[in-house]
């Protein structure tokens, strides 16, 4: 790469980094954060813009347009854990809507170049674009998507068995977990369920790793059958840096309600073990969360599943 180029991609990606950091302490002023039509469509846009201006002396192929912004969206999601301004779950979670979105802005600036000469005007334009997209974001309120996720497991043993690992999950370890995409990602790992009878009710007590704790009330129970809870957040239940703001439990944009484990027997020692759960996904970019969300509650909830599974056919 030209040092000229190198030049324009370490530009898009201090842009990337400008509105994080301004997103971030002036987003009283925005009426939105980071979490916003402005800052992740707006921004990758322009950072897909720059890159594309900065070889604009270059003869570029459409395939070229598109992929060419990806360094510095790279560049810029290390810098941004680098420097501690976002966790590593909400990168993960952000990236493909980024990469995708820079290859946008980076045809559109490769377009406006082959077929006109305000390229220059253009992208002065496209720099302003995550600050315009806040004066109308905030006239359209955020809706909230309430989703509900089923998953089911066939397991060789009774209701009878798996109900008693469900009631009394102690000791959890890693290896009785699956890898799976959720966990690699940094969400902790629960280590503990129990529930215990308590002047409420019946509680159920969880524990995650990194001091992460909740407690949920039973509110059905037809034993072997099937149990629900809801689940009692507290600003206690996640430590600071057990999980990212933008996706903590019982947040602005995320909320978990509930869960039910139904047991279905098949035969004698065989019994269909489901798990549902009802939760709440409120951003201005449902379109995208709504689908990441059903994806990590689709694993981790496959993931309980198969602990329980485990358990209980080595019971």
């Amino acid at each position: 790469m030209k040092d000229s180029q190198l030049i324009w991609v370490v530009f898009g990606a201090a842009y990337g980094l400008m509105m994080r950091l301004l997103f971030s302490h002036a987003s009283h002023l925005f009426g939105t954060g980071v979490v916003s039509l402005a800052f992740m469509l707006g921004t990758p846009f322009a950072i897909g813009a720059i890159v594309v201006y900065g070889r604009r002396h270059t003869e570029l192929s459409i395939g070229r347009m598109l992929i060419a912004p990806w360094q510095a969206i790279l560049l810029a999601l290390v810098g941004s854990a680098l420097s501690l301004l976002e966790g590593f779950v909400c990168i993960a979670l952000a990236a493909p809507l980024f990469f995708i979105v820079s290859s946008l802005g980076g045809l559109a600036m490769g377009l406006v170049l082959r077929w006109s000469n305000k390229g220059t005007t253009t992208l002065n334009s496209i720099l302003l674009l995550p600050i315009l997209l806040t004066t109308v974001e905030p006239t359209a309120p955020q809706q909230p998507a309430l989703l509900e996720e089923r998953v089911a497991i066939a397991v060789a043993a009774s209701p009878h068995r798996i109900w008693e690992e469900i009631l009394t999950a102690r000791n959890i370890r890693s290896d009785e977990l699956p890898i799976n995409f959720t966990h690699w990602i940094g969400v902790p790992r629960p280590i503990e369920g129990v529930n215990i009878m308590t002047p409420e009710g019946e509680v159920r007590f969880s524990k995650w790793e990194r001091g992460v704790n909740f407690s949920a009330l039973v509110t059905e129970r037809i034993p072997g059958r099937s149990i629900s809870w809801r689940y009692q957040f507290t600003p206690q239940s996640f430590p600071d840096g057990s999980l990212d703001d933008h996706v903590k439990i019982g947040g602005q944009y995320f909320d978990l309600y509930d869960t039910t484990f139904n047991l279905v027997p098949v035969t004698a020692n065989l019994t269909k073990l489901e798990i549902v759960s009802h939760y709440r996904v409120t951003t201005s970019v449902n379109f995208y969360g709504v689908p990441i969300a059903r994806w990590i509650a689709h694993d981790f909830m496959s993931t309980i599943l198969h602990l329980y599974k485990l358990r209980s056919e080595r019971a």
